[in-house]
Order: structure tokens, then sequence, then C-alpha cells
């Protein structure tokens, strides 16, 4: 082979691997078209990988801790606390103890306060809802982005207008967000958070807590929810922690219902009941 054509064959080499490298899986182009607003176009159905929020420091899903009590076989996932470098969260004393108690009563909770919202129906709050199992929808109108979650028929609006905040007051189970794009990292800072827990072992926040959430599109199939807790009322210092998700580009979420007095699954088997029709 002459030089000029060994030259002409590395070209056009080059010329495939860019273009191949400019693809995501499955032919969706990245980075990601624009939309009329400006946005990067990242709507689509996308999931925790993996998903679970039995516990923020071992994210195994429900099913998976189910095992894990029948059988006795530990499982051990890696925390998703990336800070402090422990991958623990930072509670203070008063704080560790309720979590605890939370943690020996969530099987078969006595009181009111024992009772766990996801195991009654109710909105899992922010940021719990990033760590489960079923998947969210993206969509983006103008000059917003809108989170769907079919699960638990719960939506979140982030507008990216700077429109002022309802009164420091007013408690919402998904907070108040207001975003805005770095790049291909959707910003959230949110306030105004109705305190609630963020697993079925009992981690919890205040109505004090602040959030800063960084949504990073990484390439055409995976995303990084990182958020960053500040809550003096709980914690000693600020945490983060992150949970990776995936595109679900050929799924659906599917129809789900929930009914008054609903109990998961595992309770009726581990305290060898018959589950009600």
């Amino acid at each position: 082979m002459t030089s000029g054509r060994l030259i002409m064959t590395l070209g056009i080499g080059a010329v495939v691997l860019a273009a191949g490298s400019a693809l995501g899986q499955e032919g969706r182009p990245w980075p990601p078209q624009r939309l009329p607003d400006g946005q990067p176009n990242v709507q689509g159905l996308w999931a925790a990988t993996p998903g679970g929020s039995v516990s923020l420091s071992n994210p195994i899903s429900g099913g998976a801790d189910l095992q894990r009590r029948i059988t006795g076989k530990e499982i051990r996932l890696p925390s998703r606390i990336i800070d402090p470098p422990d991958g623990l969260v930072p509670y203070q004393p008063w704080a560790a103890a309720l979590q605890k108690q939370l943690e020996g009563v969530y099987d078969n909770p006595t009181k009111p306060e024992h009772i766990d919202v996801q195991h009654r129906c109710m909105i899992s709050g922010i940021p719990r809802l990033y760590t489960t199992v079923p998947p969210h929808r993206i969509f983006q109108p103008q000059d917003a982005v809108v989170f769907f979650w079919d699960e638990y028929h719960a939506y979140r609006y982030v507008p990216l207008d700077n429109r002022p905040r309802p009164a420091s007051n007013v408690k919402l189970w998904m907070g108040d967000g207001r975003g805005r794009w770095e790049g291909l990292t959707l910003v959230i800072e949110t306030t105004n958070l109705k305190g609630n827990r963020l697993s079925f072992t009992g981690d919890f926040l205040s109505d004090n807590a602040r959030l800063t959430e960084r949504i990073t599109f990484v390439d055409a199939e995976t995303m990084h929810y990182e958020v960053t807790v500040e809550d003096s009322t709980v914690f000693t210092r600020p945490w983060t922690m992150r949970v990776v998700h995936k595109r679900r580009a050929y799924e659906e979420p599917w129809e789900s219902a929930c009914f008054e007095g609903n109990r998961p699954p595992d309770t009726w088997l581990l305290n060898g009941e018959t589950p009600r029709r």
C-alpha cells in the first residue's frame, strides 16, 4: 500500500470513529439536540440503576431485602452516600437514635409516626423518588422540566424562569425547586420541603432541609442524579448522595394502583399471614 493510500485509509477510519463516538447507543445523537427554548433535549424514560430505597447506605430493593431476611444471607451494595467518605449519613445523636427506632419498626409499625408514607400509597417526596425502582419520564415544556412517576401518580414541575418562591411556611412534598442549565447539568435549588422519610429503614430529613440537586446527562444513555442535603436540624454537616440512572428507551411504565390499608407484601410473608384479596 502506498503512503498516500495509507493516509487516505487512516483518514476515513478516523472520520468513521468520530461519527460513531458522536452517536449514543442505538443511534441517539450526543451531545443532544437543543429544544426551541435552548434546553438540551433529554426527554424520555429513565430509571435508577440499581433502584431501591430500603437504605441509603445499602440501597437494595424491597425484593432483595425480603430474600435477605428469609434466607439470612446478607446483601451489600455500595452506599449512595459519596460525602462523607465513610458512606454514612451524618446524623446528630438524637436523629441517629430516632432513625434506629424507625428501622426497628418499619415491618410492623404501631404508631402513626412510624408509618412510612411509601407503604401507605402516599408520595415519597424529594429526593427519595430518584432512588426508587419505578422509572420516571422527563418532559420539557417551554422554560421548565417536568418529572413524572406513574408508580405514585406523582409529578414534579421545575420552572427555569426564576419566578418568586412561596412563603417559607408553605411546605410541599416535592419542595419548591428552581432550575437552571449549566451545560448538560440541570441544577435545581430546592426549598420549602415537607420533612419526610428517605428510606424504608428510617432515614429522614426535616422541614428545614435545603437541597442542591445536580442532574448530569453523561451520555445518551446515562444520567447522574446528585444531591447535597443541608439540614442543621437533623445532620451535623451537609452530605451528598449520587444515584446513576439509565435510559429505558423501549419500555413503558406499568400502571400502578394502591388501596387504603395497603401493606407491603413482605410484611404478610414474614408474619406468616395470607394476603387479603
